[in-house]
């Protein structure tokens, strides 16, 4: 008789007041790793989530712990998603890594399969969130001017976080995003920075941010995909309903608060003290999206100074080896050794040292933003 393989995957899903779509949530792990169990901590709930499902994963043969829980009023998402990966630790002995996703999100068929793969060299994987595509038409009203423009600038930030801040390096070209639609763990690094905070709002980031403080490996994968919904009624104040929410009703909305001023990052980045990603600005010194023109320009111009630096110091080095370096002080074409004496300034025939004067450095922002 054949023992059944010991369950080593715990996928933690915190879920409040989702009969209408945890269904779905639950259907897209049929046929997944077989060696992984889901945690559906159902919380603060007034309808019929979880008889939905167990009927649901009776169905679709996903291996499925329904917990039922009350969260005080000053807890959120995070303390369900901790309750949930606490279970994982007292119950699954065999147990390697912990994933979490939403409730009002699908993952892709091969989600745990790409995670697994990844998480043999990486500590943490936070994976690629697209929306659903037959909900995209509830975003119409978008201004996609100013939607555009925000991606525009999170790509020059996470680029100077890249270059800039530890543990950073390949965060460039990535999506960069560190959503609890889509983290996965190791069970030694969970351990090590004690879990996630109990807020109600941002404890995804801050948990990522306290790993890659502790030194490990974060990595945004954009081969792992979940697909959110777009509603905008959601669960947990601040989320992403209620920035898509901004981005329709608003023409002057406050972006993505992981994006700092263009003025605060080239001084830390200077200074190096940028910190880790993701970061998370204050509220009073979040921008607004119409000043995103300003803070493109600002980085495109800082990026601009550091090449024209870096040039600068290649083109100086360049000159200096090429000034003295023929052998016996011989320069073609003209026919006489140099003398032994010769002044190390001096320069062969149109080789004469460039004038730097002009070229600049340092680092000028043009303007002082806001």
């Amino acid at each position: 008789m054949m023992c059944a393989a010991p369950k080593d995957v715990a996928v933690i899903i915190p879920a409040r007041n989702e009969a209408e779509r945890i269904g779905a949530c639950l259907a897209a792990f049929a046929g997944q790793r077989s060696r992984a169990t889901v945690i559906l901590v159902v919380n603060n709930t007034t309808d019929a989530t979880a008889e939905i499902a167990r009927a649901a994963a009776e169905r679709d043969n996903v291996d499925l712990k329904v917990l039922i829980c009350v969260l005080g009023p000053t807890d959120g998402v995070g303390a369900a998603r901790r309750i949930g990966c606490d279970y994982a630790l007292r119950h699954m002995l065999q147990l390697r890594y912990l994933m979490t996703t939403d409730a009002d999100c699908i993952v892709a068929p091969d989600w745990i399969a790409r995670n697994v793969q990844h998480l043999e060299t990486a500590d943490v994987v936070c994976g690629r969130v697209e929306l659903i595509e037959s909900e995209k038409g509830i975003l119409s009203g978008m201004n996609h001017a100013l939607a555009t423009n925000e991606g525009r600038y999170r790509t020059l930030v996470q680029r100077l976080y890249a270059r800039y801040a530890a543990g950073s390096a390949q965060l460039g070209g990535t999506h960069g995003e560190a959503a609890g639609a889509s983290i996965v763990f190791n069970k030694a690094a969970y351990l090590a920075v004690g879990g996630f905070e109990p807020a109600g709002c941002g404890e995804d980031r801050q948990f990522v941010r306290a790993l890659r403080s502790s030194g490990y490996q974060v990595l945004h994968a954009d081969d792992v995909i979940v697909h959110a919904s777009c509603r905008l009624a959601g669960r947990a104040v601040g989320g992403m309903s209620d920035a898509l929410k901004a981005r329709i009703e608003g023409t002057d909305y406050l972006v993505d608060d992981c994006l700092p001023a263009a003025d605060w990052l080239v001084r830390s980045a200077v200074a190096g003290t940028l910190g880790v990603w993701p970061p998370l600005v204050p509220a009073e010194r979040r921008v607004h999206v119409q000043d995103l023109p300003a803070n493109i320009s600002a980085l495109e111009t800082f990026f601009r100074s550091r090449r024209v630096a870096k040039a600068r110091s290649t083109l100086i080095a360049r000159t200096q080896r090429t000034a003295w370096s023929h052998p016996a002080g011989r320069w073609p074409g003209d026919g006489l050794a140099a003398s032994a004496a010769a002044p190390a300034t001096w320069d062969p025939p149109g080789c004469q040292q460039p004038d730097l004067s002009r070229t600049s450095g340092r680092i000028y922002i043009e303007r002082k933003l806001k």
